[in-house]
């Protein structure tokens, strides 16, 4: 399997400008007889620059941190602004992603550096215990803090060029990674390779760029773009998706932006697909920002009325939209005409997700402190009870509704549980994953889509835990595990496009967007 390589832009990540290498090799696809190209980007930085344009310091970052958010938010995410700068083609202070890309390159460049030997590196994997082999011989690695192992390679290789590393696992895709490339691909001294599925009904077909910390993810109505509110920067990236999915990936539109306002704190997003609007919460301004969903031009900011809005949802007959607010513990009503609070209705905690009942008359929140959902009469506009769904402490984040059924994911115990709407009544629970977000269901309803965010970091949940995360495919009837989709660090935000034929998450500490085609042959019923 030859190893190609070739000098192919620059652009930037972050504060630095980068030369991308990248490289493909020919792998066997054992679904069919045809091979699979799999290209990966190295990313190699301008050290000089580097060194004199470096990330800002922790106490750096505090200062900006909201006071209130501080000391208050024990979300699931880590919610701390970071500044960042313009960078041509990409989002503006896109963090330096350097997974594995779809884009073949197919001409030779010239040869990487040959490291010095013996030389070592710290590999962070997924799936867990892969084999790591140099030049056909398999490396035994020694653990290291964290969950990561370190792999040292002793002898230089007969051959010019450094020799080559691979990563494999039973089932999975190979990545051969060329020695020489491998310092350049280091992040805080760390090197982090995750594989694909073989046959999977999920192709990766990019990993892209955001801004920092992308929070959520939402196709518009026509599948033709993806809104990723940040929460660590001002704005929200768009991402335009080509009608032909076979011919192009997602590329980058354009950031939305409040005009005389650079805020961070975006949160979640909802469409008005009857008004031809998208609404985004922003928890900092304690404000829904309002764009026009064609032209996507700024129309008004509106206050919420509460304090730190997460979650916005639409009522089935698109008259009433209602923002759980965070900190205030209240759920706000708007006219969606007028765009006025109509009503400020308090709960039981502090509410989350929410989803309304197929006729409007019921709205239920998730309760983020504890394993509740609120049952709120939207005549009344009150809550008039209140579903606990197991013994104990709890989580709930995120909920939705189909069928006369709730489905909900608690944070806390990393499961999804199904409850019967009229009654409360659990019906399936699943543990699933570490620190479960957010849940979708494909359009057919047949399945749900959970990102886990992985275990916390130890010392602090801000920072990279010792795995990856996953994105995992469920069974909407018993929740069964169909597939489970490695993520980067911490999988937050996720949507399938309206005709069933894309998945996109993010990683929110890596500044990430993951984009997935799903098959035909081996997921007609996703549409």
């Amino acid at each position: 399997m030859p190893v190609l390589g070739k000098f192919v832009h620059i652009t930037h990540c972050g504060w630095y400008p980068v030369f991308v290498y990248c490289f493909h090799e020919e792998i066997p696809d054992r679904g069919n007889d045809t091979g699979m190209k799999i290209t990966v980007a190295i990313v190699l930085c301008c050290t000089a620059l580097a060194a004199a344009c470096g990330p800002r310091s922790a106490a750096s970052r505090a200062a900006d941190t909201p006071a209130a958010e501080a000391a208050v938010n024990t979300d699931g995410a880590a919610d701390i602004p970071e500044a960042a700068t313009a960078a041509a083609n990409t989002p503006e202070g896109a963090a330096d992603t350097t997974g594995a890309v779809d884009t073949a390159v197919d001409t030779a460049g010239p040869p990487l550096p040959e490291p010095e030997f013996p030389f070592r590196f710290t590999l962070k994997a997924a799936p867990p215990g892969m084999t790591v082999s140099f030049d056909g011989e398999v490396l035994g690695g020694q653990n290291a803090e964290g969950g990561t192992a370190v792999y040292v390679v002793e002898k230089r290789p007969e051959t010019q060029g450094g020799g080559v590393v691979s990563f494999a696992a039973q089932g999975y895709r190979e990545i051969r990674l060329q020695s020489g490339g491998i310092d350049a691909l280091l992040k805080k001294g760390q090197l982090e390779i995750k594989l694909e599925r073989e046959n999977s009904a999920f192709e990766k077909i990019a990993e892209l760029p955001t801004g920092v910390q992308p929070k959520s993810a939402y196709f518009s109505p026509d599948g033709r773009r993806i809104f990723v509110p940040l929460l660590g920067q001002h704005g929200v990236d768009v991402f335009r998706v080509e009608p032909d999915l076979s011919a192009s990936v997602p590329r980058f539109e354009r950031r939305l932006a409040v005009p005389g306002s650079g805020a961070s704190g975006f949160v979640e997003a909802m469409i008005d697909e009857k008004r031809r609007e998208l609404w985004v919460s922003n928890m900092e301004e304690n404000r829904v920002h309002m764009y026009d969903l064609d032209t996507l031009a700024y129309t008004r900011g509106v206050s919420t009325g509460g304090v730190m809005p997460k979650v916005i949802v639409q009522s089935p007959d698109g008259e009433t939209t209602a923002v759980s607010n965070w900190l205030s513990k209240n759920i706000s009503v708007f006219n969606s005409d007028t765009k006025e609070v109509s009503a400020l209705i308090p709960v039981s905690g502090i509410p989350r997700g929410m989803a309304f009942s197929d006729d409007g008359k019921f709205l239920y929140a998730a309760i983020y402190d504890g394993p509740l959902i609120d049952v709120i009469d939207m005549n009344a506009k009150k809550v008039v009870s209140s579903y606990r769904f197991h013994e104990g402490g709890g989580a709930a984040r995120h909920v939705m509704y189909r069928s006369g059924m709730l489905y909900v994911s608690d944070m806390a115990r990393g499961t999804v549980c199904i409850l019967d709407a009229a009654s409360g009544k659990p019906l399936e629970e699943r543990r699933v994953g570490p620190n479960i977000n957010t849940i979708v269901l494909t359009p057919d309803g047949k399945r749900i889509i959970a990102s886990s965010r992985g275990r916390n970091n130890p010392e602090d949940y801000t920072r990279p835990g010792p795995e990856f995360g996953a994105v995992y495919v469920l069974s909407a009837d018993d929740l069964s595990v169909e597939e489970k989709i490695w993520g980067r660090n911490q999988p937050t935000g996720l949507a399938v496009s309206p005709g069933g034929t894309m998945l996109v998450f993010t990683d929110f500490l890596d500044a990430n967007l993951e984009v997935y085609r799903i098959s035909r042959t081996r997921a007609g019923e996703f549409q």
